[in-house]
C-alpha cells in the first residue's frame, strides 16, 4: 500500500479485505448501492451459547476506548485483550507510569465490574518503537527494564482497579520470564490489595509443545493464533499468504488441542485472542477443540455471535478431529474449512 502513488483512485473491500487500485467503473458505480446498517445494539455481557446450549464467553481486542465501546455495545462480555503498546510504537523512550496511565484511563474506565486483560508491552515483529530500533525487542527487553516493567504494572494497577482485571504476558518462551513478571508484580501491588491473575499468551510453537510444563504456573492461558501460524507454516505475518484461516493446518490445531488439555489438567481457563477466533471455518474447529472462550476485533463480535449460536458442539468436534487426522496437509483443511464455515 505505501508503493502506491498518491492520488490515486481506489476501494476497499472492507469485508474481505481487499484493496482495489484503479478500479473499474461498473466498481465504481456499485458504491451508489445500499449499504447494510449498523449492527443491533446488544447489551454488554449478552450470554451467547452455541446451538447445543454450551456456553461461550466472547470478548473484545481493543488498543482504544473506541473498540471498547463498539464491543461492548456489540454484546461483548469484556475485553480480552488490551493492546497496550499501540500507543507507543512511535515512542523515544520507555513509557513512564503516568504514560500508561493517560492510554488506559480511558480503556479501563469503561470497563467496571468486567473482564480486562491488559497485555504488556509487545515491542516485537512490526511493532519496535525508536528507541529499540536495532534491537530484536520482545519480552526479554521489557524485563530487561525493571523500571520500565514496574511502571506498566503499577498503571495498569491504578486504572483497572474497578474492572476484573488480568495481566498477560506475551511471547513468553521460558518459566523463568513469567516468574520475574511475576515478582514485579508482586511489588507493584499496593500493600493490602489483591494480586490479579497473571497469565500467558500461548504464541511461540516450542511453548505451544510445552504447555503441561508452563500451566501450572500461569493464571491463564491465551492463545495468539497470528503467531503460532506463523511459526509452524514458517511464513512471516507480513506475508500475502498469511490469514487466519492458515490456522486450520492440522499442525495449528494439534498445538492449539495439546494447549487445551494441558489447561484444563491444570484447572486454568484458555482463551483464543488471535484472529482465528473471527474466522468462519477456524471458529468450529477451536469449538470441537474445546475453546469455550474467544476475543476477537470489536467490529467482528456480533458476527461471531453468529456463528457461535449455530453451532453444534458435537459436530464441531468431528471436524476437529477429522481436520487434525488430514493427512494432506493444509489444503485438506482447507477444503475442511470451505464445508464446515457457517453461513
Amino acid at each position: 500500500m505505501l508503493e502506491i502513488p498518491a492520488g490515486r483512485a481506489a476501494l476497499l473491500d472492507a469485508t474481505a479485505g481487499q484493496l482495489t487500485t484503479d478500479p473499474a467503473p461498473q466498481d465504481l458505480a456499485a458504491l451508489g448501492n445500499p449499504r447494510p446498517g449498523p449492527a443491533p445494539h446488544r447489551a454488554a455481557g449478552t450470554s451467547h451459547r452455541t446451538a447445543d446450549g454450551q456456553p461461550v464467553t466472547l470478548l473484545c481486542n481493543a488498543a482504544s476506548a473506541r473498540e471498547i465501546r463498539i464491543g461492548l455495545s456489540a454484546g461483548a462480555a469484556g475485553a480480552g485483550l488490551i493492546r497496550t503498546e499501540i500507543p507507543f510504537v512511535g515512542a523515544a523512550r520507555w513509557p513512564s507510569e503516568a504514560d500508561h496511565r493517560a492510554a488506559l484511563d480511558p480503556l479501563l474506565s469503561l470497563l467496571a465490574g468486567r473482564p480486562a486483560v491488559v497485555r504488556l508491552l509487545d515491542f516485537s515483529g512490526d511493532k519496535i518503537p525508536p528507541f529499540l530500533a536495532g534491537t530484536q525487542g520482545g519480552l526479554d527487553a521489557l524485563l530487561g527494564e525493571p523500571e520500565a516493567l514496574g511502571d506498566q504494572l503499577r498503571a495498569a494497577l491504578a486504572s483497572g482497579r474497578d474492572t476484573e482485571l488480568k495481566i498477560m504476558v506475551p511471547m513468553v518462551a521460558r518459566l523463568d520470564q513469567l516468574a520475574q513478571v511475576r515478582a514485579a508484580l508482586a511489588d507493584a501491588v499496593p500493600a493490602g490489595a489483591a494480586v490479579p491473575p497473571l497469565g500467558m499468551m500461548v504464541e511461540v510453537a516450542a511453548t505451544a509443545e510445552a504447555a503441561a510444563v508452563f500451566a501450572p504456573a500461569a493464571g491463564f492461558f491465551s492463545i495468539g493464533t497470528n503467531d503460532l501460524t506463523s511459526e509452524v507454516l514458517g511464513l512471516s505475518r507480513a506475508d500475502p499468504r498469511m490469514g487466519p484461516a492458515l490456522a486450520a493446518d492440522p499442525r495449528v490445531l494439534a498445538l492449539i488441542s495439546r494447549v487445551v488439555a494441558a489447561a484444563a489438567t491444570s484447572g486454568i481457563e484458555v482463551s483464543v485472542c488471535g484472529d482465528a477466533a473471527a474466522d468462519p471455518g477456524v471458529l468450529p474447529l477451536l469449538i470441537g477443540l474445546g475453546v469455550r472462550t474467544f476475543s476477537v476485533g470489536a467490529a467482528r463480535l456480533p458476527r461471531v455471535a453468529e456463528w457461535v449460536a449455530a453451532a453444534d458442539t458435537a459436530s464441531c468436534a468431528d471436524l476437529a478431529a477429522e481436520a487434525m487426522s488430514a493427512s494432506a496437509g493444509p489444503p485438506a483443511a482447507h477444503q475442511l474449512r470451505a464445508d464446515a464455515g457457517p453461513s
